[in-house]
Order: structure tokens, then C-alpha cells, then sequence
């Protein structure tokens, strides 16, 4: 063993014969060693002398330490370096900080210094009275090893994440995988200026569809639509499931400049739509879109925000897809900036109610009125509920807002009663506080306090709101139930199996959806749905409101076909209090 330095270092490096030095294995020799770079820095030159005294090789030495020495060290090829801990601890501190974590392959000994430095990236805290071939070589062999286990854990990890790039339900590749393909794509088109287009798109009421007819009929339902998307998608594109029933197809390459990303969105929201047949059952399933081109400063997060935009707008707009335009991206920002206002419009007392009459139709009388929540803007003015309530119901203030709504409704309700009108007063409930169990409560302290009866209140609720979470609903709605307060499913016949939860839940009517009534004169499809709705209602005992009827034709149509109750344009619009107290005195609906 090759060992020069002072006699107790010979005499402890000589005492054990079975030492191996890592430096001189296989023979060679520690000078000739190349595997041994080093880098000294002290302020005087006992470390490197001493090192030299070694035969290792000769390396950099220096005496300060700033961005200089920094620098010469990262662009050397050293893998050792050994500092005096003289220098100074907040050198040494900083020497660990900037080099031993940012750059693994060089290891950091400090002379002389403290073990707990090793905590901060040290490879060994030597004192110089120890510093012999043999610690040196161990230094080694252990950094050595800590690489080797640091490669294969690395690549442990790349095999696992490898493992992790598809959807484990639709062998789709994944949102990770689909964000690095984007990334990819993204800067090798835009250097090479060739289109990109991203299409998102979302499955119609997948929850609703999902928690009707269950779990495993749901992901049926996905595999399916992933298997059309993979048969669909052109040979240059990449298709990914990013969550849930959200889908994206990327579009690049000399596809993409014979066919343009609208009429691949048309063929696929056809393909799409074509029955699907799970365990002997035929479902109809929808899709919206949104896409996004890629544009000079895209990044691939700005085209994802890009499509997503587009895709809000296309389901707030009940569109099949929409494109991207800066305008429509505007308009959702301002809506997000609403929904921030909202939470104090409801504290400063900026909501108002307007109350749309409810005449029973087999002797024109007014029975009731749907309360309808507006919201005056010091800034915008007057906006009604389509422009705000879904930004109520994103933002987490849904819950306020129909408490108010419930509040001031109940509240005029009574104050009508004093003056001699009976009305019911018709209050839309969101499905997130319908899942609410303490709601029956809220309710019942309300009346108590308004002096209310219980069986003028209607709850109106969304058949959706009812199958995103059957049990809860069951229970709320009982339980009102048993309150005396009337319940109302709104929009009937625009959602799935309506009619196995109504026999189950006790309802008291169904409120036709407009979109059947509006044109059921003229359109013989609408007249035969509004006709069958009617007679179901009629088997079930529940009283039927009409709403959308907006002309005479439509009254007497319905009329004939024994229609309970009609709401619409055709007798008033939703109008504030004052006006509606006009209307009672004076129109000939009230009149009668």
C-alpha cells in the first residue's frame, strides 16, 4: 500500500493488512488513478501538499471562495473536493449549499469540520489527523455505491412512472402522458410552423347517466366512447382521457391541413352520439367540445386553457363544440369575476325577487307565483339568473344565496296572505343544499318565523339534482314532505329514468320543461312528449304545471289536453313586487 505522511498516518493506515485501497485496486497505481479529480479549497496549503504527498493527482486549489470558483468548479471534471473548514463555516455552509445537492456527481469533504455537516450534503467530515489513503479510498467506494443506488433507484422510478402514463380504465394514455406528448408537440410544431388544434370534450350528465344505472355500466360507457375515439382519431393525433369523462384529441400534422378541426368535431359528435348497447340496454350519450389552435406565443398550458374556455362556453350555450375566441374568453373571465362579487352582493343586499304568475288553467285562476332571484349590479345593472347562478353554484355560494332567496320569499308569501292573496310561492333549490340534511330544518324555522303555511311553499327540483345522490335526496325530501311543503320536479323529461325515482319519492308535481312546451303547436314531436308527460302525470295522481307558454294557441292546446296549471309570457313575465301587485289588481287573469 502506497502511504506518505506523518508517521502515525503510515502507522495507522499499515496496521490493518486486509485493507483494500479503492485507489490502488486492480494495481494501479493512486497517481495514475484517473478516477480521483479533486479540487482543494484552504487558505493555506497543508491539504494540498499533503495530498500530494499521496501521489494523487494534482488538481485546482484555491484560496477564496465567490461566483468565480463557483463557476471553475461546475465546468471542471473534478468529483472530489476538499474543503478546510477553516475557511470558515458560513464558506463551508454555502459550499454545501451551491454545489453538493445541484451537482451529485462532486463529492464535498470538509477537513476538520463537524459531522453534522454531512446532513447538508457532505460526503465526509475528515480530521486532518485521519486524513489517510484509506479514509480516502472508503470515501470513495461509498460515494461510489450511493451513485450506483441513486442511477437504479432512478431508473426504478422511470419504470414505475411508465407504468402510470396510461388510464388504467381505457388504456388511454393519461393526463401526465398527455401533458409531455403536448409539450412535445407543441414546441416541435411551433418551430416548424405546422397547425395544432386541441379538442376537449366532456360526456352530457355522465354523473346523472353514471348514478342512475351504475358504476360499472358508467365505465362500460367510457371504454366505449374510448374505443370510438381511438378508431376515429386520424393517424397523426393523440388521444388521452384526462379525468372522469373528460376526453382530449390531439390534432397536428399534414392531417390536420386537408381537414379542418371543426369538421372532425362535427364527425365525431355523430360518432359519438350513436346508441350504445351495455348488458342488453340501448343509451344515447352526448358530447360538447371545445377547441383550441395553436396561435404564435402558445404554451401547451395556454392551449389547454385555451379549449377548456371554449368548452365552458359550448356547454353554457347548450352547443355541440365551440372554437376558441379571445371574445368568449373575455366574457368568461368576466363571469369568474362576478362570481367573486357575488358572495358580498348577497351580504350589501344586492339581490332582488321577481315573481312569474301560475294560473290553474280549468278556471283561469291565479293560484301562485315562481319566485325568480335577479341580481342589480351597481356597475352592470340588472342580471338575471342565467348569467350567475351556475358561478353560485361553482364558487361555493349557493348555499347563501338560496337561503336569501328561501328567506325573502317565505317572507313576501306571508305578506301577501295579510292582504288577502293566497298564493303559493314556487322556490328553486339547487341540488348541492338538497343534499343539505339539516335543509328541513333551515325550512321549518323559516315559516315558524314568517308564519307561513307550510303547504304554500313549493321546493322545485331538478331530476338531476335528485339521481346525483338518490339516498340524501330520498331523506330530504321526505322529510319535507312530512313538513307540509309542497314538492315540485322541475324541467320534467329532460333527464334519465325519471319515473323509477317519482314512484319512490313523495312528489307532488312535475313541472313540464319549456323546451317541449315552446313550439309543441307546430312541432308534432313536442305535442306528443307534452301529451304523454300529461297521462303519466295523470297515472301517478300529481298535479302538472306547463311552463314556456307563451301564445293562446298553446293555452287552449294545453287546456284540451287537461293541463293543471300554465306559466309564461302569455299571461305575464316575471315581475318585480310592485308590478306583480299591479297585476293582481288589474289584469283580467287575476280579475277572474
Amino acid at each position: 500500500m502506497f502511504s506518505v505522511g506523518p508517521k502515525s498516518l503510515n502507522k495507522s493506515a499499515s496496521q490493518n493488512p486486509q485493507e483494500t485501497s479503492v485507489l490502488a485496486k486492480n494495481g494501479a497505481h493512486p497517481a495514475t488513478d484517473a478516477r480521483i479529480s479533486p479540487v482543494i479549497l484552504e487558505q493555506e496549503f497543508r491539504i494540498r501538499d499533503y495530498l500530494l504527498s499521496l501521489g494523487l493527482p494534482r488538481g485546482a486549489s484555491f484560496t477564496t471562495f465567490d461566483e468565480g470558483v463557483i463557476s471553475d468548479i461546475r465546468n471542471g471534471s473534478y468529483n472530489f473536493l476538499f474543503v478546510d473548514y477553516a475557511m470558515g463555516a458560513d464558506v463551508v455552509e454555502r459550499i454545501l449549499s451551491d454545489l453538493a445537492h445541484a451537482h451529485s456527481s462532486l463529492s464535498v469533504v470538509v477537513i476538520d469540520g463537524p459531522c453534522v455537516l454531512m446532513k447538508s450534503g457532505a460526503a465526509d467530515c475528515i480530521p486532518f489527523s485521519e486524513l489517510t489513503e484509506s479514509r480516502i479510498s472508503s470515501v470513495l467506494f461509498n460515494e461510489e455505491r450511493f451513485r450506483n443506488l441513486q442511477q437504479t433507484a432512478g431508473t426504478l422510478f422511470t419504470n414505475m412512472g411508465a407504468l402510470h402514463l396510461k388510464d388504467s380504465l381505457t388504456t388511454l394514455a393519461n393526463r401526465q402522458s398527455f401533458k409531455l406528448r403536448l409539450q412535445e408537440i407543441v414546441t416541435k410544431s411551433a418551430k416548424a410552423d405546422e397547425p395544432v388544434s386541441l379538442i376537449l370534450l366532456d360526456l352530457d350528465s355522465f354523473k346523472a347517466l353514471n348514478e342512475a344505472k351504475g358504476h360499472h355500466f358508467g365505465d362500460t360507457i367510457l371504454k366505449t366512447v374510448s374505443d370510438r375515439l381511438q378508431q376515429f382519431a386520424p393517424e397523426e393525433s393523440v388521444v388521452a382521457r384526462l379525468g372522469d369523462d373528460e376526453f382530449a384529441l390531439l390534432l397536428y400534422g399534414a392531417h390536420l391541413e386537408k381537414v379542418s378541426d371543426t369538421t372532425i368535431a362535427a364527425r365525431l359528435s355523430h360518432e359519438l352520439r350513436q346508441p350504445y348497447f351495455v348488458d342488453g340496454q340501448s343509451t344515447t350519450v352526448s358530447a360538447t367540445m371545445g377547441i383550441s389552435k395553436l396561435e404564435q406565443h402558445d404554451t401547451p398550458d395556454s392551449l389547454l386553457h385555451k379549449s377548456m374556455s371554449a368548452l365552458y362556453t359550448a356547454k353554457r350555450d347548450k352547443n355541440r363544440f365551440m372554437v376558441y375566441t379571445k371574445q368568449e374568453d373575455t366574457e368568461r373571465r368576466q363571469q369568474l369575476h362576478l362570481a367573486q362579487e357575488l358572495p358580498d352582493a348577497i351580504d350589501d343586499n344586492q339581490l332582488r325577487l321577481h315573481f312569474q304568475p301560475m294560473i290553474r288553467m280549468h278556471d283561469s285562476t291565479v293560484v301562485g307565483v315562481e319566485a325568480l332571484v335577479r341580481w342589480q349590479h351597481p356597475q352592470k345593472g340588472l342580471l338575471f339568473p342565467d348569467s350567475f347562478i351556475p358561478l353560485a353554484e361553482g364558487s361555493g355560494s349557493v348555499e347563501t344565496r338560496t337561503r336569501w332567496v328561501l328567506d325573502a320569499a317565505i317572507k313576501q308569501g306571508g305578506k301577501w296572505l295579510q292582504q288577502g292573496h293566497r298564493l303559493s310561492v314556487s322556490v328553486n333549490i339547487s341540488a348541492l343544499i338538497l343534499h343539505n340534511p339539516v335543509f328541513p330544518d333551515i325550512v321549518n324555522r323559516l315559516l315558524e318565523q314568517s308564519q307561513y303555511p307550510a303547504d304554500l311553499l313549493k321546493l322545485e327540483i331538478t331530476e338531476s339534482a335528485i339521481i346525483s345522490d338518490v339516498v340524501r335526496a330520498t331523506d330530504v325530501v321526505t322529510r319535507l314532505h312530512d313538513l307540509g311543503v309542497k314538492v315540485s320536479i322541475d324541467d320534467f323529461g329532460t333527464g334519465y329514468t325519471s319515473l323509477a325515482y317519482i314512484r319512490k319519492l313523495p312528489v307532488d308535481e312535475i313541472k313540464i320543461d319549456k323546451s317541449f312546451v315552446l313550439n309543441m303547436n307546430t312541432v308534432s314531436d313536442d305535442a306528443v312528449i307534452v301529451r304523454t308527460l300529461l297521462e303519466l302525470a295523470r297515472n301517478l295522481d300529481l298535479s302538472v304545471v306547463a311552463e314556456g307558454v307563451e301564445d293562446r294557441e298553446t293555452w287552449y292546446m294545453l287546456a284540451g289536453l287537461g293541463c293543471h296549471i300554465a306559466q309564461g309570457y302569455y299571461m305575464s313575465r316575471p315581475v318585480d313586487v310592485e308590478a306583480l301587485e299591479t297585476w293582481l289588481k288589474h289584469s283580467p287573469w287575476a280579475n277572474t
